[in-house]
């Protein structure tokens, strides 16, 4: 009787599991006391006014994200002050669907035939790997959602593909349904598996081509096709009012380079990205040249070898290659890509090669070091947060408040949600009795509810008894306006 590889090894050695779940308890703690920023606020708002759990539902709301939505809704509809520990308990659902995730990562690692040993190499590079911006923002469930139900649709499906149960099968488009319910962009998930099944196990490209083409005869596999399909026919063509299109051609090599670094660490990531804005000088853009070129190398041996380290790249290539196309590509993005990462990295690691193992192992710790770098860079920007609601309330003098120079995204690569949206209502619920606006004297890279203004526009508020106040840097008392 062949053994379910979902169910508990007795080999995997407990102490990784340990270490993966006392890991992933310290990010959260780290985030436990960061409030709501953000669009948490206004998506909160939006669907606080939805009276039903049916109506949050809708397949007609933007974005299609319904298991999204309801989630938010309830958030809105508990009665819990979101001033309070609401936060909290919303970012551990999101860590409760990353323990999924590394359950289903584990999964696909005995799939691929890794051992004791490559098992727990690919779950504690997955747990590593700094995913906190995606976890830590309540108003983007929908990406740990898809990750957590992508990977084990993509579990089950494998499983089924090798000659699985109907049971398997079911699981595995049930996953896929919850996935898309989650995020759209879970429609790739058949591209994934084909790409799981022509790679893993096969001996040449052209053998495995022809096993991807015999794997579409399973209804199974023929079905989540068909549902990926379908899915990206109804977003095309009617959804003319979705949220991500195409980007402009001019974004998508900026877009490019950020998705060809997404799963360097951070020091790499900033060499290259910075180096091609031109922030570095010449010698920046030779060196961020490098990093690239050492990545395509990476990738290109990657498909060369074959098996699990081919699947890997054909993987990340397609879920990556969505939002560089689609949407203006962030760090968070990169979460499902990760996880196959972590098991072609795993592969390599478990040939036993000293080199090989050094690399993994300094890359792994590089992650994690990076992930804790992140959490701490989201818990500032919430203390931040709530030392401008304090400020705020120290000058506030009874009639309305203007506050200018707010920025829309903190931390070192610019890209953890501050006030870009949901500033009047943050301030509200931490305790800002006065009407007050938050106003922007720049662009933003994101779009943003609050008022682009200029000197004229500003005289005219202040001429009109708005009281005016300059935020100079995080954690820095308001300063009069103008200074």
């Amino acid at each position: 009787m062949q053994r379910d590889e979902l169910s508990p090894d007795p080999g995997l050695p407990r102490g990784v599991s340990i270490a993966v779940a006392g890991f992933l308890a310290i990010l959260w703690g780290i985030l436990a006391p960061v409030p709501f920023l953000s669009e948490d606020w206004t998506q909160m708002e939006q669907l606080g006014r939805v009276p039903t759990f049916l109506g949050a539902l809708d397949p007609a709301r933007e974005p299609l994200r319904p298991l999204q939505h309801a989630f938010l809704w309830a958030l809105a509809h508990c009665g819990v002050d979101p001033a309070t520990w609401l936060p909290t308990a919303a970012r551990a659902f999101a860590f409760v669907l990353q323990g999924l995730a590394c359950w289903a990562v584990v999964g696909l690692a005995r799939r691929a035939g890794l051992g004791v040993r490559g098992v727990a190499i690919a779950l504690l590079l997955f747990a590593v790997f700094p995913n906190v911006k995606m976890l830590s923002w309540p108003a983007a469930i929908g990406s740990p959602g898809r990750v957590a139900f992508e990977l084990l649709a993509l579990l089950y499906l494998a499983r089924r593909a090798g000659g699985g149960s109907a049971r398997d099968g079911w699981i595995g488009l049930a996953a896929l349904a919850v996935a898309l319910g989650f995020h759209e962009s879970a429609f790739l998930l058949p591209a994934i598996l084909l790409a799981w099944i022509a790679c893993i196990g096969t001996e040449s490209l052209a053998s495995g081509m022809r096993r991807a083409l015999a794997g579409l005869r399973d209804p199974f596999v023929l079905g989540a096709c068909a549902l990926g399909a379908f899915h990206l026919v109804h977003l095309l063509f009617f959804r003319p009012g979705r949220v991500h299109g195409a980007k402009d051609l001019a974004a998508l090599p900026a877009n490019f380079v950020k998705a060809a670094l997404a799963l360097a660490p951070e020091a790499l990531r900033e060499i290259g990205v910075e180096g091609l804005r031109g922030n570095r000088g010449t010698v920046g853009i030779a060196a961020a040249c490098i990093v690239l070129v050492v990545v395509a190398i990476v990738a290109l041996l990657a498909l060369r070898r074959g098996g699990l380290a081919r699947f890997a790249v054909a993987a990340v290539a397609i879920d990556l290659g969505l939002a560089v196309a689609g949407a203006g590509f962030v760090q968070r993005y990169a979460c499902l890509a990760s996880a196959f990462a972590a098991l072609a990295l795993a592969r390599l690691a478990n040939t036993g090669r000293r080199a090989a193992v050094a690399t993994v192992a300094l890359l792994g710790l590089l992650w994690a070091g990076d992930s804790v770098q992140d959490a701490l860079e989201i818990r500032a920007a919430g203390r931040s947060a709530l030392a401008l609601a304090a400020e705020a309330r120290r000058v506030h003098d009874g009639g309305p408040l203007g506050i200018v120079g707010v920025p829309d995204m903190v931390g070192a690569e610019e890209d953890v949600p501050y006030f870009n949206w949901g500033g009047a209502s943050f301030l509200r619920a931490h305790g800002v009795p006065a009407p007050v606006e938050l106003l922007r004297e720049r662009r933003f890279r994101t779009n943003s509810d609050q008022e682009l203004v200029d000197a004229a526009r500003l005289r005219e508020l202040e001429a009109a008894g708005v009281d005016l106040w300059r935020w100079p840097a995080l954690d820095s008392p308001l300063v009069s306006y103008p200074p």
